[in-house]
């Protein structure tokens, strides 16, 4: 009888120095842990360096932040699990040294500070491929380190004006004659979405240079500029102008030739989680997408032909685009009085594209998700057994999973000190005493 196969991470044996603070980076540390790396994160106790993402976002267990709140919030937990804690004050020599003796039994380094200061602590790249000639360090910045704009800083929500985003997102706007016309307002994308770009493209690039390091025995340096990923997403706009001088309009949830398209008001429903009513704002709604003749019969036969489907300014494709209006509003006043789960069956079963806008509860109770065992649960030293995010994908034959929790701050200054370093007590003492560690 053959015997089970023995499934090993991936990133088994990777060691990765955590340098990175706030979103980006730290998720793709995250990330880089559940594939089974080993990630040490360094933090810091000073409160005016602490990353923001402990201080200032939640969301806490039962909404109410604890007598350690600053391990508790939920979106530093995500972006940080599977890593370990060591606090270092990066101003002083001594941590410098730390960080450079660490580098030399690593293999990946991640950070996301402006140029300038890398290179004032003596921390680029330059200087740390000296203590770790194979080194694959990523340094995720605004934009770049070359260049007029180098030298600035740069968060996600602000980037999306900058590398043209923001340009191409807005919702319709009444015009002088009442009907809807395209926006003149630009808008986010999302929750800071830039920086899951700069996630995964800093994944991407990351798994390249392993390979070829694995090929050659050369580390690299990754400069990776989160100005250059967003302006990959807007690459059909860009074209659409320098071939037809044909500027992307911001038509919100419209479409440029298909009509209906967009979503739609639905009846109100009872939001309960777990047994406990969920409030919510903004009510329900179905998104509709009807790209065919035979999808826009489809969805008149759902709704039992009224009278309206029949008139002719909505007989033909043009028709019902150039009176976009008119049929949104007919739309919307029957799928208003529908729930919009049930509405979605329904539209699918006739053929009709269409699907709810979950809720985060909608997410949690998602079948698919469910079935995947996409949330995971760990047991926190101060919150207790809490879901997380898990992978975005599956592996046959090298599955990786979430090992453990968010680590309190410091929680491993003494073993990583210890086991990496080869530090004593008395040598670990004298860096508390220095104020260089904080003790743990």
């Amino acid at each position: 009888m053959l015997a089970a196969p023995k499934y090993q991470s991936p990133l088994k044996n990777i060691r990765v120095l955590d340098l990175s603070r706030v979103f980006a980076m730290p998720f793709a540390g995250a990330n880089l842990a559940d594939l089974g790396a080993e990630v040490i994160k360094i933090d810091t106790c000073q409160a005016q360096f602490m990353d923001t993402t402990r201080t200032l976002t939640g969301p806490f267990p039962d909404n109410r932040p604890g007598e350690l709140w600053w391990e508790q919030g939920g979106t530093f937990q995500n972006l940080n699990r599977g890593k370990r804690s060591l606090t270092l004050d990066l101003r002083s020599e001594e941590s410098q040294k730390i960080i450079k003796e660490l580098v030399r039994v690593c293999d990946v380094v991640l950070e996301n500070f402006t140029p300038r200061v890398m290179a004032r602590f003596g921390l680029d790249f330059k200087s740390l491929q000296a203590e770790k000639p194979d080194l694959v360090m990523v340094s995720n910045t605004g934009y770049g380190h070359s260049g007029p704009w180098s030298s600035f800083g740069a968060m996600a929500s602000a980037l999306e004006p900058t590398h043209g985003t923001g340009a191409f997102r807005g919702y319709m706007e009444e015009g002088a004659d009442g009907r809807l016309a395209e926006g003149q307002v630009p808008n986010k994308m999302g929750n800071s979405y830039s920086d899951f770009l700069a996630t995964w493209t800093a994944l991407g690039a990351l798994m390249a240079a392993l390979l070829r390091r694995a090929r050659t025995g050369e580390g690299q340096w990754i400069d990776l500029a989160m100005y250059q990923t967003g302006t990959t997403v807007i690459g059909t706009g860009v074209l659409d102008f320098v071939f037809n001088q044909r500027r992307t309009q911001r038509i919100g949830n419209r479409h440029p030739f298909w009509s209906p398209h967009g979503v739609y008001p639905c009846k109100e429903s009872d939001d309960i989680l777990d047994g406990v009513e969920v409030s919510r704002t903004g009510g329900r709604w179905c998104a509709i997408s009807v790209t065919t003749e035979n999808e826009w019969h489809a969805l008149c036969k759902a709704m039992r032909n009224p009278p309206w489907t029949k008139e002719e300014r909505f007989s033909t494709f043009s028709g019902r685009r150039e009176n976009q209006d008119e049929l949104d509003s007919l739309l919307g006043q029957w799928t208003a009085r529908h729930e919009a789960r049930e509405l979605m069956e329904a539209l699918q079963e006739a053929g009709v594209p269409a699907g709810v806008v979950q809720s985060q509860s909608d997410l949690w109770r998602d079948p698919q998700l469910k079935h995947q065992s996409y949330f995971q649960w760990l047991d926190h030293t101060e919150c207790g057994p809490m879901p997380y995010d898990g992978l975005q994908f599956l592996m046959s034959r090298s599955p990786g999973s979430l090992r453990m929790p968010q680590a309190l701050i410091g929680q491993h200054n003494d073993v990583i000190l210890r086991e990496k370093l080869g530090m004593s007590d008395s040598e670990i003492g004298d860096l508390v005493v220095e104020g260089v560690l904080e003790a743990s």
